[in-house]
């Protein structure tokens, strides 16, 4: 199943919501993927579900919460029930128009939306791209260990 339009990820890292808006408008992003296990941030609390979810709404964007079928934390994600089926509906979202899964990460080669979930939506036919904390966009590279540990 081939997207139409390239899935991004992003990682809110320190940032408020509004510093990661003009670059998600920039990519024309339209829903974002919340790919966080457990939804809340104490440090961005922005980033809270219910809170991001009407961020999200109010900045003209959808937003769908699969971080429990997608999230990056206890279990490798491709051993979830309903992996597949997330992913499926990521790249649904993307034939509309371009998607964005979040993560908390700001650096993806840091995290799961690099390791696991890109090469899973690569395999099945989507063009992915990760926004870098300067709005700078780079595509999917091989996972390189850099002796850091896996922080999401």
């Amino acid at each position: 199943m081939n997207s139409t339009h390239p899935v991004f990820t992003i990682g809110h890292g320190s940032q408020s919501f509004p510093d990661l808006v003009p670059l998600l408008v920039a990519q024309h992003v339209a829903t974002i993927v919340d790919v966080r296990s457990k939804p809340y941030s104490r440090f961005a609390p922005d980033f809270a579900k219910e809170r991001l979810e009407g961020l999200a709404a109010m900045h003209g964007f959808g937003y769908r919460w699969l971080g429990e079928q997608l999230g990056g934390l206890d279990v490798d994600p491709q051993d979830r029930p309903g992996f597949d089926e997330a992913l499926r509906e990521v790249l649904l979202l993307a034939k509309d128009a371009p998607v964005v899964l979040l993560c908390a990460e700001a650096q993806p080669d840091w995290c799961h939306r690099a390791t696991v979930l890109a090469p899973a939506l690569e395999r099945l036919g989507a063009t992915v791209r990760h926004i870098l904390p300067d709005g700078s966009v780079a595509p999917t590279q091989p996972h390189l260990d850099f002796g850091m540990e896996h922080r999401d």
